[in-house]
């Protein structure tokens, strides 16, 4: 339950946020990984590798901390 109330407070405050700022501290810092190990590994199909990585490492970004 507290858990809960964390999460719905969390959740708040990012609604709450300029929308620079939301991406900045929930999309960026995962979304930057993505895009470096594409430079890296250079796939044929890099959209559908950035796609694969975002969902293999979505939970980095779902807290809404930018921690990666």
């Amino acid at each position: 339950m507290e858990k809960e109330n964390k999460n719905d407070t969390n959740r708040k405050s990012l609604q709450s946020l300029p929308t620079r700022q939301y991406l900045d501290q929930t999309v960026n810092p995962v979304l930057l990984q993505g895009l470096k190990a594409v430079a890296k590994e250079r796939p044929a199909d890099p959209i559908q590798f950035l796609a694969t990585f975002l969902m293999k490492n979505k939970n980095k970004c779902d807290d809404g901390s930018g921690e990666t």
